[in-house]
C-alpha cells in the first residue's frame, strides 16, 4: 500500500475516533495537540488501525508517533515490509 491509499482510510477513522471532519485531517495533524487524544485515547485508536490494516505498529513506535503522517508512514513501511499471503 502507499499513502495515496492508507491516508484516506487513516482520515476517515480520525474522523470518526476524534469527531472532527475528514477534509480537516491533515499530515501535519497532531494527534495530542491538535487532537486532544491522551495515552489512552491513542492506544485505542492504534487497536482500531490494526484492526484495519493489520499489526503495522510495534510497541516501540507507537509513542513516536506524533503526526498523521508519521502514523501513514509507518503503515506504508510496515505493510510493504510484511510477507504476502499465499
Amino acid at each position: 500500500m502507499d499513502e495515496a491509499q492508507v491516508f484516506p482510510k487513516v482520515a476517515n477513522l480520525i474522523s470518526l475516533d476524534f469527531n472532527i471532519q475528514k477534509d480537516q485531517v491533515q499530515g501535519t495533524t497532531k494527534f495530542r495537540q491538535d487532537l486532544g487524544a491522551d495515552f489512552v485515547d491513542l492506544a485505542r485508536f492504534i487497536v482500531e488501525i490494526e484492526d484495519e490494516f493489520g499489526d503495522v505498529v510495534p510497541n516501540d513506535s507507537a509513542e513516536k508517533i506524533q503526526t498523521v503522517h508519521d502514523l501513514v508512514t509507518l503503515i506504508v513501511t510496515n505493510t510493504a515490509t510484511k510477507p504476502k499471503k499465499k
